[in-house]
């Protein structure tokens, strides 16, 4: 084993690694899938003009320039090291560059193995193969490449079972056999190729695996080789075929397989990549990019910190992962906490006393760092680092969003890995906005002049509307599929609304009530049309209750019916179809809280609401008695106490702190009713913990300071107004630098305002919405 214990020695024993130059987001390239083909077999002179294997300590360097276009920047080979007679190691990087200290594929004498290496081009668009000790065969298979421009992008998911066939029943491959991989729900529809960790299970005899799209000819190559008895990973990047679905084959005996998907690629939105020469960012031997020197223990986590290898626009690394003599059979995972914080997948499985490699894309996360996660004995483990995904740049002249606040999920799209904004940014890759929303939950949607829609930030419940769910997020904006004339929208902490120009309503995300109101109690990652409701003019929505304003003035209700959210007097838990709200006519306006909602009558501008009242949200004078819950909601609607020639309305979806209501009257003053929890109605009372003195107003008080109101919003725990002038001011909470003023949270006196304060780095603002704004002409 002297020789693999070289290959993973550290970096005083290797050649030295040249310092990474920082990359611009703008260098990013697309991903151009290919039909797998073989490039390189030193058996058969292919890729090389002799039959002759790679000696000890010998290069070889292939030319790719016949295969790819001549602004390729990195290309996807599937690297098999064949029967070496020796233990040793192989490193691939680009043509004419020092040999970095970093190793690929990790063999022992006699084995076949391969990997899947994306490896920058050098001179010549050519790729470098080193083998260190005794003599090996090579082959490799073009999976695909990276270029500037034309292809496909990358959104990173956390790692997620979609095949495992040990699973009762258990059903493993036999001799010949082939089974499908059905991702129609794991990727959007727009997917062209997907990235699994595959990993092979208990083969009776030596065999290969293949992956390839549905309903294709199977290629004549391989992703994944094992001798009988193995238990061995691969990383494979492969087409999607027909329905989105990826196809399984196994030569001879039997074996079980497992896959779990970690990303997928679409031409619309995204990440581009960026390769880079590789370089070792951690490894537990030595203590670098982590907390300490050790192996990881059972059952056991240690920090991942690649430092400033990854910039802060990356949502993604391209980790070569290394396991290095467990004490036990063991399987190791990197990961992002936030992703993903349980041990249900792995990146890498190993034998005692193996060292083993394999590739990952670890999707970065906005919340946690990476962390390398070990099941059984201990093991040490190594990481190197081969590329970045990221952002582009915001490139908005015209009609841009802005947002700031917290960024969970990556929910502000601005492109940074932060986990909260003090001041705004611009979101990344759109223009044209007309319309832009968040809720409580960490998803935002961007409405365009053209009438398309997009979505970003968290996606388990399908609420980015583009034909997939994960435990994942996206980034970038990306379009909602089918919505090309949509006028409104709006959304849950689940869910997400569109209001289109025939009147109709859409809806998808989360159905836990029947929020979608389409019938159902079925969560729905496409848009599906609410029943029974046309002629729309406004939609609005509560945490998991929708609302819609009709052309004749009434409003209509589904959803959850908590706190009496419907508004319809009845005692039903929920409606999967929309029902009318209760007496009111005439309404121009409507709004949604965390449970309940608002409307704006045109008959001399009077505030209605309805739902909770716990902390006085109704504004209707009634005081809620939680002992006996008494005033504590109205099933029906109730009038906000003391406004009259109201032309604007807003709420905060309810949280930990209660919600808000907020209205504008027609001279530009701002009001607020509701909890105070946080400094939330804005007129400079503290709320006092201790006797709740300040606490909440059961009716409208006025926000200090603010006059020439036009807009008003509000998001957990802070409102926000936009001014004449074209400024916004914000109040209340500031854990997550939801002020927008810079100040952040660094001390308790800056964690809330009680009073207004102005938003900065926004000129003449167009619209104000929770954490966000869009300006005209920045």
């Amino acid at each position: 084993m002297v020789a693999l214990v070289a290959g993973l020695a550290v970096a005083g024993n290797q050649p030295e690694v040249p310092t990474p130059v920082p990359v611009a987001a703008d260098v990013g390239s697309s991903f151009t899938a290919v039909t797998p083909a073989r490039v390189l077999d030193t058996r058969n002179a292919i890729g090389i003009g002799t039959r002759t294997p790679v000696g000890p300590g010998k290069t070889i360097t292939l030319n790719v320039s016949s295969r790819v276009p001549a602004g390729a920047t990195a290309v996807v080979l599937n690297v098999a090291g064949i029967s070496p007679t020796s233990a040793t190691y192989v490193s691939v990087f680009p043509a004419g560059a020092a040999r970095p200290a970093t190793s690929n594929l990790n063999l022992v004498a006699g084995d076949i193995r391969p990997i899947l290496t994306t490896v920058a081009l050098g001179t010549n668009r050519g790729v470098t193969f080193y083998n260190n000790t005794g003599n090996v065969h090579l082959l490799a298979d073009l999976a695909g490449y990276y270029a500037p421009g034309t292809g496909a992008k990358f959104t990173s998911l956390s790692p997620t079972r979609v095949l495992d066939t040990r699973v009762a029943p258990a059903s493993p491959l036999g001799a010949g056999a082939t089974r499908e991989i059905d991702l129609s729900t794991r990727v959007p529809v727009a997917a062209t190729a997907v990235t699994l960790n595959v990993t092979a299970v208990g083969a009776t005899k030596g065999t290969y695996l293949t992956a390839w799209p549905t309903g294709q000819t199977r290629p004549g190559v391989s992703n994944l080789n094992l001798n009988a008895g193995n238990t061995r990973a691969n990383m494979v990047t492969v087409p999607l075929g027909a329905n989105r679905r990826v196809s399984l084959y196994n030569l001879t005996g039997s074996v079980n397989a497992v896959a779990d998907v970690t990303g997928f690629y679409t031409p619309g939105a995204g990440a581009t990549f960026v390769p880079r020469t590789p370089v070792r960012v951690f490894d537990t031997r030595t203590g670098a990019g982590t907390t300490g020197v050790g192996p990881i223990g059972q059952d056991s986590r240690v920090p991942v910190n690649p430092g400033t290898h990854v910039p802060a626009n990356a949502t993604a690394a391209l980790l070569n992962v290394i396991g290095v003599n467990p004490t036990a059979s063991t399987s190791l995972t990197v990961w992002a906490r936030d992703g993903r914080p349980d041990g249900s997948v792995s990146t890498l499985t190993l034998a005692p006393g193996e060292i083993a490699a394999t590739p990952t894309i670890a999707a970065l996360s906005t919340m946690e760092q990476l962390t390398a996660y070990n099941s059984r004995g201990s093991v040490h483990a190594v990481a190197d680092l081969a590329g970045v995904f990221v952002t582009p740049n915001p490139a908005c002249t015209l009609d841009c969003a802005y947002t700031w606040g917290g960024n969970e999920s990556w929910a502000l799209g601005t492109g940074q890995r932060v986990p909260k904004s003090a001041t705004p940014a611009q979101v990344v890759g759109i223009s044209g906005v007309r319309s832009l929303t968040g809720g409580r939950g960490a998803t935002r949607l961007a409405l365009r002049t053209d009438g398309t829609v997009l979505a970003w930030g968290q996606a388990p419940f399908g609420q980015l509307g583009a034909g997939w769910s994960a435990v994942g997020w996206s980034a970038v904006p990306t379009p909602v599929p089918g919505l090309d004339d949509a006028t409104a929208i709006a959304v849950g902490r689940y869910h997400a609304l569109a209001l289109r120009e025939d009147g109709t309503v859409w809806s998808w995300g989360a159905n836990f009530e029947g929020g979608l109101g389409d019938g159902q109690l079925t969560d729905s990652a496409v848009p599906v049309q609410v029943s029974n409701l046309t002629g729309v003019t406004a939609i609005a929505a509560a945490d998991a209750t929708s609302y819609a304003l009709r052309e004749d003035g009434t409003v209509w209700a589904w959803g959850g019916n908590t706190n009496g959210a419907l508004g319809d007097a009845s005692l039903a838990e929920y409606a999967v179809t929309p029902v009318q709200v209760s007496g009111l006519t005439g309404v121009t306006a409507i709004a949604g809280a965390g449970s309940g909602g608002y409307a704006l009558r045109g008959d001399g501008g009077t505030v209605w609401s309805w739902g909770a009242n716990w902390d006085g949200e109704l504004g209707s004078g009634t005081s809620c008695d939680p002992g006996t819950a008494n005033g504590c909601f109205s099933r029906v609607p109730v009038q906000v106490s003391g406004l009259t020639g109201v032309t604007a309305i807003g709420a905060t979806p309810a949280g930990s702190h209660g919600a808000t209501g907020f209205a504008v009257t027609n001279d530009g003053a701002a009001w607020a009713w509701g909890t105070n929890d946080r400094g939330t109605l804005g007129n400079g009372g503290a709320c006092q913990a201790n006797t709740r003195a300040g606490c909440h107003s059961p009716v409208p008080v006025r926000v200090s300071g603010l006059e020439g109101v036009t807009g008003i919003a509000g998001g957990p725990g802070v409102g926000y107004a936009l001014r004449s002038d074209g400024s916004v001011w914000a109040w209340g909470e500031n854990a997550l630098g939801e002020l927008g003023n810079g100040a952040g949270c660094g001390a308790p006196a800056t964690c809330l305002s009680t009073v207004p304060v102005r938003v900065t780095g926004l000129s003449r603002a167009s619209v104000v919405t929770p954490g966000g704004a869009i300006v005209p002409n920045p």
